[in-house]
C-alpha cells in the first residue's frame, strides 16, 4: 500500500515537472478587454474534471461587473453560462471566480468587463490537463474505514436478527433452528457484502488505472547533434508514436490515442527552442525549420561543451501548447554555421556570470535594469519589469522582437521549472487567435491554422513596442533559486541579459 502511494506520488510529480510550461501550470495574460486593461491569472486544478480559480485585475473606473466563462476548443454544444467574479476584499480592482473545467485539452476562459466605458471582453487560452492525483487525507481515510466496518457489522447483525426473530410472536424465544438459519443468513450476507466490496475495489482500481493512463504526458522527443553538408546542426525530433502516426486513424484507434491537430506558427516560428546549460551559464534561443513537423534541425551556435537541457515550445491548431524536454550533451565541437539557412531571430548568451543584482550590461554596451520588488514569494504575482538605458543613462529605444517588446525565460536552478514568457503572459499568440478565429465549419484540419498564421503575420507586421521598457506578468510556482533571461532587440540585433533570483516559500496560499 505504501509502495503504491509512493509510486503514485512519484508519477504525479513527474507529470507536473514534464507538463507544458514545465512546472509552471498557471496561465497568465496581460492585455485589454475592450477599453479595460486587464491582468488574468488562471489556476487550474491539476485534475480533470476540476475547478479552476480565476483572478482578474482590472484597471478602470466605475466598474459594474466582471464575469468569467469556460469553453472547450472543440465543444459541440453551447458554452456554459458565465459566472460572476467577486471583488476581493482589501484589494481594489481585483476580482476572483471559480470555473468547472470538465474535460482536458485546449480550453479557454472568456473574461467580460462592464463599466462606464461600456462592455469589453477577451479570450484567454488555457491548457487543461490532469497532471496530479488527489490523495485521501489519513484522518478521513481512517474515519471512512471505521464507518465502513460499523455499517458492515450493523447490516450483518440486522439481517441475522431479522431472520432469527422477525417472524416470532412477542415474548417467544428463538429455537435452535431459527438461530441456525440466522447464522447462515449472516454468513451469506457477509459473503455478498465482501463480494460487492471486492468488485467495487476492482472497479475503483480500474478507474484509477485509466485515469493514470490518461494523465498528461508530453510528447517524447530527442535532441542530438547531427552533421549535414559539412555543418553541425542541432536536431530535435518528436519521437512520440502518437505524433508519428498522427495520420493513421486505425493505429490511433487500436492504441487508444487521440489524433493531434497540426502545428501552427507562433510569433512566426513553428518551434521556439531553448538550449540551457545545466549550470545556467550558457543560453540559446533558436528557431528550427521542419519539412514534416517531426524533425526540426537548426544551426548550432558555438556553445561550450557540457550537459544541457533542451526545451522546445510548439503550438497545435487547437491552441494546445507543448513544451518538449530533452537532455543534450555537447562535446568540444566547432559548429560551422550556414548563414543563408540561419534564422535571423536566433540568439544566445555564453558564459554569463552570476548576477544577483538588478542591472546587466548588454552586448551593445547599453544597460538593462530589473525593476525588482523587495521580495519574491512563490505563488504571489511577481511581474518581471525591465528598463533599457543608453550609455548616457537616457531611455533606450526598443524594436519589435518577433512582434513584441521582448521575450523572457525563467528556469529554476534544478530545471524543475521552465517557462517562456511574453509581455502578454504565458499564453501564445497563436493559441489566442485559434479561439478568436475558429468558426463552426472548421472541421478540416489545417484550414484554421492557415488563417491563424495569416492573422498573426499581419499583427506582427503592425506591432509597436514601448520606447524603453518591457514587462512580463508571472508568479513563481515554488521557492528556490532561479535564473531569468530577458531578450530585447535594438538596432536590428537581439540582446540577452541574465539575472539570478531567490524566491521565498509561499506563506499563505491565495484563496
Amino acid at each position: 500500500m505504501i509502495r503504491t502511494f509512493v509510486r503514485t506520488l512519484g508519477i504525479g510529480l513527474v507529470y507536473l515537472v514534464a507538463s507544458g510550461h514545465v512546472g509552471s501550470p498557471n496561465t497568465w495574460f496581460e492585455g485589454n478587454a475592450g477599453p479595460y486593461p486587464v491582468t488574468v491569472e488562471v489556476q487550474t486544478a491539476g485534475v480533470v474534471p476540476g475547478i479552476a480559480k480565476v483572478f482578474v485585475r482590472v484597471t478602470g473606473e466605475a466598474l459594474t461587473g466582471v464575469t468569467v466563462q469556460a469553453n472547450k476548443f472543440d465543444a459541440s454544444g453551447a458554452a456554459p453560462p458565465a459566472e460572476s467574479a467577486q471583488p476581493v476584499a482589501g484589494d481594489p480592482g481585483l476580482f476572483s471566480g471559480k470555473l468547472w473545467m470538465m474535460s482536458g485539452g485546449s480550453n479557454s476562459v472568456t473574461v467580460s468587463v462592464n463599466g462606464k466605458k461600456g462592455h469589453g471582453k477577451v479570450v484567454v487560452p488555457v491548457v487543461v490537463v490532469a497532471y496530479s492525483r488527489l490523495g485521501l487525507a489519513a484522518p478521513m481515510g481512517i474515519g471512512l474505514a471505521a464507518m465502513g466496518l460499523f455499517l458492515f457489522a450493523g447490516l450483518v447483525t440486522i439481517v441475522g436478527a431479522a431472520v432469527r426473530e422477525g417472524s416470532l410472536p412477542p415474548g417467544e424465544v428463538p429455537t435452535d433452528r431459527t438461530r441456525k438459519r440466522a447464522r447462515i443468513a449472516m454468513v451469506l450476507t457477509s459473503v455478498i457484502l465482501v463480494t460487492l466490496l471486492a468488485s467495487g475495489w476492482r472497479w475503483w482500481n480500474s478507474e484509477d488505472t485509466a485515469y493514470e493512463r490518461n494523465m498528461y504526458k508530453p510528447l517524447s522527443s530527442k535532441a542530438e547533434v547531427v552533421e549535414r553538408n559539412g555543418a553541425k546542426l542541432l536536431q530535435v525530433s518528436i519521437t512520440d508514436s502518437a505524433w508519428v502516426h498522427r495520420g493513421d486513424t486505425a493505429w490511433l484507434a487500436r492504441n487508444g490515442r487521440n489524433q493531434w491537430t497540426p502545428l501552427v506558427e507562433d510569433h512566426g516560428k513553428l518551434m521556439h527552442l531553448f538550449v540551457i546549460s545545466e549550470d545556467g551559464s550558457s543560453f540559446a534561443h533558436l528557431h528550427p525549420s521542419s519539412r514534416d513537423s517531426v524533425v526540426f534541425p537548426s544551426n548550432l551556435p558555438s556553445l561550450p561543451p557540457g550537459r544541457y537541457r533542451v526545451f522546445a515550445d510548439i503550438v497545435h491548431e487547437s491552441g494546445f501548447t507543448h513544451t518538449l524536454v530533452s537532455p543534450l550533451v555537447l562535446s568540444a565541437i566547432v559548429p560551422q554555421l550556414v548563414p543563408e539557412k540561419a534564422d535571423p531571430d536566433d540568439s544566445w548568451l555564453i558564459d554569463a556570470k552570476r548576477n544577483d543584482g538588478t542591472r546587466a550590461t548588454l552586448a551593445d554596451g547599453t544597460t538593462i535594469d530589473w525593476l525588482k520588488p523587495s521580495e519574491l514569494v512563490a505563488g504571489r504575482p511577481s511581474p518581471l519589469r525591465f528598463a533599457v538605458r543608453n550609455r548616457d543613462g537616457s531611455p533606450g529605444v526598443l524594436e519589435p522582437y518577433m512582434g513584441m517588446a521582448g521575450h523572457a525565460v525563467v528556469q529554476r536552478e534544478d530545471g524543475s521549472v521552465f517557462v517562456h514568457l511574453h509581455p502578454m503572459g504565458t499564453i501564445s499568440m497563436a493559441s489566442q487567435m485559434a479561439f478568436a478565429l475558429r468558426q463552426p465549419g472548421d472541421t478540416i484540419r489545417g484550414r484554421l491554422g492557415k488563417r491563424v498564421s495569416d492573422a498573426e503575420a499581419s499583427a506582427m507586421s503592425h506591432a509597436s513596442v514601448p520606447a524603453s521598457s518591457v514587462s512580463f506578468p508571472y508568479s513563481f510556482p515554488k521557492e528556490g533559486p532561479y535564473r531569468i533571461w530577458v531578450q530585447v532587440k535594438r538596432d536590428g540585433k537581439v540582446l540577452t541579459a541574465a539575472f539570478d533570483a531567490k524566491v521565498a516559500k509561499e506563506r499563505e496560499p491565495r484563496s
